[in-house]
């Protein structure tokens, strides 16, 4: 604890070191009399990002950028995720083609140990997720580094899910796309933002954020949140704490220094996973959950989590000329926790102690309105687990859990990124593009197994346990490298200034790690016909998507329309498919798959009173051909859609402003899903409505202004499937077979928000 306790202060004072440094450096190489002023620092594009949103949900885009994400303003983040305030996916399940399922109405439990998200049918890859802040990828996955920010202090959220910009798509995977959390500044003067939250379940969120304003260069502000609230089945709860500062020193028009630093400490109990039997008979098991039985594997003390993380971002821009920028992004995030979770009769306690880090270097040119340039690099290193390194397995007997080994125990070195990209974009008459290349040079660290051989003798100290265990070379392997270029192009046809058709490509990559605790879990009968996890683990391969999209940008007055087509060619997908050259099968890289749709998103004010939001999309993702699972067998996989993933879904949400109240009733559809590939288990649609009321008044109890809010979610407290834990080739009545949750009940939350 003190070596990360003196890690941490270490790399906090390298940063604001760096910061200061570089104001240092710039300030001293101006001269001191110079008659000439300042120049002000001019976008790097000529297409400028709009930014008077008003009351949009989504802010109005510029149809002539060479550009396609969605941009959610502060008014869908405290419509959408005002009851919690903690999870981003809250928000951007409002857009086509998202399917994100919460096991909560606050978006606190995630799936499994991933959250339940799927972009356009496909789901996120690897140790590694679809956040990033500010462009970097500092969030972790697994383990608790996925709500490290408040949503009080993020002022919008871009969502990538088809063209994603070289500098968007950073991390572990970008494979389903990227959302983007923009970290909400210090503000310009002094004030004060206070927020009360009760609600459903016993919940209570306190949060309290105040700023300094502008101190000369120099502006900050702090924040404190506190949540807690009760699980709305069974026992257990929740408690998070978080604390967050900023600083920006902005000496001069040409330099700009900005530090964010977050301490996150979330601690709950997870819900229980239905059988797809038990969700036949959904009235009588909706509310099942763990028990409260010491001597069962399911008590309910025995299945939670506990982290807690610190991040460190900061970002160094300086302008060279008018025209011309550079920028440094380092980052940090040390993640500390544990997963208990019920395995069989057993339980396993997954000890997480991981770190991430790296930076961003970029610098941008406008030569001309025809030539904007960007070159960059992205350096990356993160620490496992991603394949797991340290979970212990317990027994249970009258007196609780008794200690009975290692599940898996192991030395795993880091994942290494290391990856340039460049860029060049611009407008010729009515043609706007957008062209560039990532090249993508990423290790994937050796692992020394240590599993075999482990009992209750051995000690639960982990380091102890690795000195003293004995290196199984069956399970061992040497650091993997995977290379690819990753294009980018986006290029549109300006029919006027109101409409733009385009065609964009983006690539993107993935990789899944669980080929190492199959083999681990398998290890006699891999061993029986003498195959290594070497000769498994160098054919694994990155699974990529060649994705295409078609689509128009449209504006009818305050109206913007985005219609578009869209088709994905995914390769070396990882499924369990038998490999004939070792007479086994485990998690291989070798299945392809397709996924194609259609896609409507809707945004903007019908009158000065009433906004609106609309997405419509159509899915089908699938393997392109049958999996062989055995030596004679095989399933019938082709065209099928993959488990959890609906063909059809329908988004909507009406903001209506009368007398001062607005009225925000907001509703979800999706279709029927599947929890296995052969559609054996099929999931019935479901359609859930919430409703929001606030009211502003200006100027009271000394406050600029206080906003009163009451939040209905699952309004017809509809009884429903929500998260789907299942592999895209999940079997039914196998070890791959799919465990189900349940969607909240109906909840109803108050919030009181005084800006002084």
């Amino acid at each position: 604890m003190k070596y990360h306790l003196m890690k941490l202060v270490g790399m906090s004072l390298a940063i604001a070191g760096l910061i200061f440094g570089s104001y240092a450096v710039v300030t001293a190489a101006e001269p001191e009399n110079s008659q000439t002023p300042p120049h002000q620092l001019e976008p790097i594009t000529v297409y400028g990002k709009a930014t008077d949103t008003g009351d949009a949900f989504v802010a109005p885009f510029d149809v002539s950028a060479p550009s396609n994400q969605e941009s959610y303003t502060k008014k869908s983040i405290e419509t959408f995720g005002r009851q919690g305030n903690i999870n981003v996916f809250k928000i951007t399940e409002m857009s086509p083609s998202v399917n994100y399922t919460a096991v909560d109405a606050l978006g606190t439990n995630e799936n499994g140990f991933h959250d339940s998200l799927r972009i356009r049918g496909k789901k996120q890859t690897g140790p590694g997720g679809v956040k990033s802040y500010d462009g970097v990828p500092i969030s972790g996955n697994p383990g608790g580094g996925k709500t490290i920010f408040d949503m009080e202090n993020i002022e919008s959220v871009d969502l990538y899910k088809g063209y994603i910009p070289v500098d968007k798509g950073l991390g572990f995977s970008n494979l389903a796309g990227k959302v983007d959390m923009n970290i909400r500044r210090p503000e310009h003067v002094f004030g004060a933002d206070l927020s009360q939250t009760i609600g459903s379940d016993n919940f209570y969120r306190s949060f309290l954020r105040l700023d300094t304003g502008d101190i000369g260069n120099v502006s900050a502000f702090g924040s404190f949140s506190y949540t807690t609230s009760d699980k709305y089945k069974g026992e257990g709860d929740l408690e998070r704490t978080n604390s967050t500062l900023g600083f920006v020193l902005k000496p001069s028009d040409k330099i700009k220094a900005e530090l964010f630093v977050s301490h996150n400490r979330d601690d709950h109990h997870n819900y229980y996973n239905l059988t797809y039997a038990e969700t036949k008979h959904l009235g009588q098991n909706f509310y099942k959950d763990f028990n409260t039985d010491r001597t069962s594997a399911n008590y309910y003390d025995y299945n939670k989590q506990n982290f807690e993380d610190t991040a460190i971002l900061a970002n160094i821009e300086g302008a060279l000329s008018s025209d011309s920028k550079i920028s440094f992004k380092p980052y940090y995030l040390n993640d500390n926790g544990q997963y208990s979770y019920a395995s069989g009769t057993n339980v396993i306690k997954w000890d997480i102690d991981h770190e991430v880090y790296g930076a961003v270097l970029k610098y941008e040119k406008s030569f001309s309105k025809e030539l904007n340039a960007k070159l960059g690099y992205w350096a990356h290193r993160q620490q496992p687990p991603g394949p797991p390194e340290d979970q212990k397995k317990y027994t249970v007997g009258a007196n609780g859990l008794k200690y009975a080994g290692y599940a898996v125990l192991a030395d795993n070195d880091y994942h290494e990124f290391n990856s340039p990209f460049t860029e060049v974009s611009g407008q010729m008459g009515n043609f706007v593009y957008s062209a560039g290349v990532r090249y993508l040079n990423f290790k994937l660290g050796e692992l020394k197994s240590y599993t075999n051989g482990t009992n209750a003798a051995t000690s639960q100290d982990y380091d102890t346990a690795i000195s003293n265990g004995t290196l199984d070379t069956w399970a061992s392997v040497n650091a993997k490298y995977f290379r690819e270029w990753l294009p980018s192009l986006y290029l549109g046809y300006n029919l006027s200034n109101k409409a733009t058709i385009y065609v964009d490509y983006t690539r993107t990559y993935g990789l899944d790690v669980n080929l190492f605790p199959t083999y681990v879990q398998q290890r006699s009968s891999f061993v029986s016909k003498g195959v290594t996890l070497q000769s498994l683990w160098d054919k694994l391969d990155l699974e990529t998507a060649d994705n295409f999209d078609v689509g128009v940008k449209y504006k009818i007055g305050d109206i913007c329309l985005n219609p578009n087509a869209f088709v994905s060619v995914v390769k070396n997908k990882q499924a369990r498919i038998y490999d004939s050259s070792y007479n086994v099968t485990y998690p291989y890289n070798g299945a392809d798959a397709l996924g194609y749709g259609a896609e409507i998103a809707a945004s903007g004010a019908l009158s000065k009173d009433l906004d609106f939001l609309v997405g419509l999309s159509y899915n089908k993702y699938y393997f392109t051909d049958d999996l062989k699972t055995g030596s004679n067998s095989t399933i019938s996989s082709s065209g099928n859609q993959v488990p959890d993933a609906p063909m059809y879904m329908a988004k909507a949400a009406l903001s209506y402003n009368i007398e001062g109240f607005m009225l925000t009733p907001s509703v979800k559809y999706m279709s029927a899903r599947y929890g296995d590939v052969l559609h054996n288990e099929k999931i019935s649609a479901s359609t859930i409505v919430d409703f929001d009321i606030s009211y502003v008044i200006e100027k009271v109890l000394g406050a600029k202004s206080v906003e009163f809010r009451i939040t209905a979610t699952n309004l017809f407290n509809q009884k429903y499937i929500s998260a789907i834990n299942t592999a895209d080739d999940a079997l039914a009545a196998t070890n791959t077979a799919a465990t189900y949750q349940t969607g909240a009940p109906f909840g109803m939350y108050a919030n009181v928000n005084f800006k002084f």
